[in-house]
């Protein structure tokens, strides 16, 4: 994509590959005029923003749409960057702001949420061997589960979900998603809590199997660790 200028890989000729090296120090290089750098962080970045973006638009198309976006003016706008935060927050605060701009703009609800869309392409797809004793009923029940967090998700207001979504799935702190948000860090607790009354709200009523309940159970306990972890 970004595959234009005349400097060397650093996997063959520099101290470190391009796979070694951390997402500031990428964006230092395409500071530099090292641009190849940048294909890194689209490898990196470009699944999880677009799984962020279609939570909030629900829409695969815009999806895909608005991470490009993302991804180009991240790319256009590098000069900008400065090492006082890290690297996914920069990027996540563009993504946000693409995506309340296009809400704002369209004024609609987003519809239904994927929680882990199909890959589009192989390199999205894990590279682990398929386990032979794995059990299909436990595939199945962790797809359904899968599809009723995402049902229970989408019925969060925005407001809420954002942050939700930045602290539980894209596993930011508080203080990277107060500045992706541009809100108080109380606030930014106050909406995750509420965001997670909301989501046990929409959530419980939908499970029927005692063996998703216990899953969502795990989940809840690792939110609450994630925390005190904090």
């Amino acid at each position: 994509m970004y595959l234009n200028d005349k400097h060397p890989d650093p996997g063959r000729h520099g101290p470190l590959a391009w796979t070694e090296q951390r997402d500031e120090d990428l964006i230092a290089l395409v500071q530099q005029g090292q641009k190849r750098a940048y294909d890194e962080l689209v490898r990196r970045y470009r699944g999880r923003l677009y799984s962020f973006i279609l939570r909030m638009v629900g829409d695969p198309v815009e999806a895909e749409e608005l991470a490009q976006d993302t991804l180009i003016r991240a790319y256009v706008h590098a000069d900008k960057y400065r090492e006082i935060a890290r690297f996914s927050t920069w990027l996540f605060t563009i993504a946000t702001n693409l995506v309340r701009n296009r809400v704002r703009k369209q004024k609609r609800q987003p519809r239904m949420l994927v929680l882990d869309p199909a890959p589009e392409n192989d390199d999205d797809i894990p590279l682990d061997p398929a386990d032979p004793q794995a059990d299909p009923t436990r595939e199945l029940e962790g797809r359904e589960l899968g599809r009723l967090i995402a049902e229970a998700t989408s019925r969060i207001p925005e407001r809420y979900r954002v942050p939700f979504l930045l602290r539980e799935v894209e596993q930011l702190s508080y203080e990277e998603i107060q500045q992706v948000t541009g809100l108080k860090l109380g606030t930014v607790r106050s909406r995750i809590n509420r965001a997670r009354t909301r989501f046990r709200q929409n959530i419980k009523p939908l499970l029927r199997n005692e063996d998703l309940l216990a899953e969502l159970e795990l989940l809840e306990a690792r939110m609450e660790q994630d925390d005190k972890d904090d």
